[in-house]
């Protein structure tokens, strides 16, 4: 399983984002790896940043995009994995939403597909693939 970070959604539905054909190719590729992971946080991120910069509708449709793919499966966080993952982001000075992907990662033994590889790249104990490179 490979864990999409939002900012790949982003990129891919961002016309003028200078990553946009990057962002889907990259995309593409971890369908064909296997099944893609999500989480709340992840699509909590992309709503908020699809709807400043095509507005709400547009950031409904890219949920729902994502929330319907046959290739996209849905992962929950519990309280368990949640209080390991603020450990983590004190352990580690992460943002919480980037600790809870990662805590998510390790503990399904999944990758993270981002383009925010200096947070994530802290964490020896997941598989970063990134965005660029």
């Amino acid at each position: 399983m490979i864990i999409v970070d939002s900012n790949i959604f982003i990129f891919g539905e961002t016309d003028s984002a200078p990553e946009r054909n990057v962002a889907i190719q990259k995309y593409k590729e971890a369908r064909e790896k296997g099944r893609i992971g999500t989480n709340v946080i992840i699509i909590s991120e992309t709503f908020h940043f699809a709807r400043k910069i095509n507005g709400y509708e547009s950031a409904a449709a890219r949920v729902a995009s994502i929330m319907n793919s046959p290739f996209v499966d849905f992962l929950d966080l519990g309280p368990d994995l949640i209080m390991r993952a603020t450990k983590l982001a004190r352990d580690f000075q992460l943002r919480i939403n980037d600790a809870l992907i990662a805590q998510q990662a390790m503990e399904t033994g999944a990758a993270v597909l981002t383009d925010n590889v200096k947070d994530f790249n802290k964490i020896r104990a997941i598989k970063v693939i990134p965005l660029r490179g």
